[in-house]
This record gives C-alpha cells, structure tokens and sequence, in this order.
C-alpha cells in the first residue's frame, strides 16, 4: 500500500512541477510582450510629440506671417 500511496505522490510531485514550468513559461512570454508592447508605445508617444510640435512651429509661422 505505502509503495502506491508513494507512486501516486511521485505523479503528482512531477505534475506540479509541470504545471509550475509550464506557468513560469507563460509568465516569461508575457513579460516579454509586456516588455515589446511598452516599447511600442514609448516610439508612438515620440513619434506624436514630434508631430504635435511641428503643427504648433507651423501654427506660429502662419499666425506671424
């Protein structure tokens, strides 16, 4: 009986540690999208402060000339 009890915590054991690899796994790859996403979104706010900031240099001009 001991070596079945043992057998069936042995498979449990390995399914737990499957799972948890499995889990970190996932974690890592949405950290990284996280990680991409973030960067995206730092070259888009970029992106639209410059473009934001040539249509006020060319709200000026017209406004002085």
């Amino acid at each position: 009986m001991m070596d079945e009890e043992f057998s069936q915590l042995e498979e449990r054991v390995h399914q737990l540690l499957g799972a948890y690899r499995q889990a970190k796994s996932e974690q890592h790859r949405a950290e990284a999208e996280r990680d991409r996403l973030l960067e995206t979104n730092r070259e888009l706010r970029e992106r639209i402060e410059r473009i934001v900031a040539r249509i006020r240099a060319l709200e000026l001009e017209q406004s002085d000339g």
